[in-house]
């Protein structure tokens, strides 16, 4: 079982933080549920062969495919009183002359409250053309077809704001979330065939700007622990790290963030990505554009569009109830 056994003790005895009202009571009812999250028995469908704890497992991004297990995406900002669904194809162009392209769905729900929510993504389907420069990279069986297709590792999270942003202090929010482990044969180094998590927090700032088109510029930074399965007998633990502009305008907002995470055995296992987000929103809807490059052991750039659709839900339902 896969399990961070160290959370069921600490969660007694760490201290709730001075935040609104009601949000000390909403920890206390959603600290179960996440800690249920993320202790749900997870394991690989085929047994890696590393018995060796000195080697490195080569489980890592910088030698599988660009949706393996990606540097997650910033939480800040995030939670949100809306019902969110976001289609988005993704075209990734790699160091080493291959390619990918894959459909990525997500969904975010409040959970009856504006300050959770239940998050679930994935990519849907994944089409790829491997190199002979790549084969040679990744630990990849070099008698296996070049192209092919394959499911994506399924994403769950639990987000929560901890303290709604003030004049004076920025917001803050903590995210747990998990990965499966991969459907399809992972011989191929597309998907990692083993279970993962991470824990992160964020802190974000809206600054308001009265002059021009531009209407407020916001920061945030966030920090956090990641980790996944290497094998039978070992894990790799990481420190993540992430920081993020965010200029909006009156239909426009664009992004710059900057984020990874470091692993222990640095070995392609210490990716670093910078990301450059285009979204106009129209009512509910939302198109946006993104490009992002691999600053280290991340051999890709990705070329993004897609769609999001976006529903106050928790206003409707409780017009209804009156």
């Amino acid at each position: 079982m896969f399990v961070p056994h160290f959370m069921i003790s600490a969660m007694n005895h760490v201290p709730v933080p001075s935040c609104d009202t009601g949000c000390r009571i909403l920890l206390r009812r959603l600290a179960f549920p996440a800690l249920l999250l993320c202790s749900i028995p997870l394991h690989a469908q085929t047994t890696l062969q590393h018995t060796d704890r000195t080697s490195d497992t080569h489980i890592a991004p910088a030698y599988f495919g660009p949706n393996a297990f990606p540097v997650p995406e910033m939480l800040d900002d995030a939670v949100s009183r809306e019902l969110e669904v976001k289609v988005r194809g993704d075209w990734f162009r790699g160091d080493y002359g291959d390619h990918t392209g894959s459909l990525m769905a997500s969904l975010r729900v409040p959970v009856f409250t504006s300050r959770a929510n239940l998050v679930v993504w994935m990519p849907v389907i994944e089409g790829y053309h491997l190199s002979t420069r790549w084969v040679e990279h990744a630990p990849v069986d070099p008698t296996l077809k070049r192209r092919g297709s394959t499911i994506g590792t399924m994403f769950v999270s639990t987000d929560i704001l901890l303290m709604r942003e003030s004049r004076r202090r920025p917001a803050m929010a903590v995210r747990a979330a998990m990965k499966t482990a991969a459907e399809d044969d992972w011989t191929t180094a597309r998907y990692y065939d083993c279970p993962g998590y991470f824990f992160d927090m964020s802190f974000g700032k809206d600054f308001a700007i009265r002059k021009g088109v531009l209407k407020s510029l916001r920061l945030g930074v966030s920090g956090g622990f990641l980790c996944w399965q290497t094998d039978n007998a070992r894990q790799n633990d990481a420190t993540m790290y992430a920081a993020k502009v965010t200029a909006r305008f009156r239909h426009l907002t664009i992004a710059q963030d900057v984020r990874g995470y470091f692993g222990w055995e640095h070995n392609g296992d210490c990716p670093a990505v910078a990301k450059t987000s285009v979204e106009a929103r129209f009512g509910h809807f939302s198109p946006f554009a993104e490009y992002q490059k691999g600053l280290h052991d991340y051999p890709f750039q990705q070329f993004s569009v897609g769609l999001k659709v976006a529903f106050d839900i928790l206003s409707k339902q409780r017009g209804q109830k009156k």
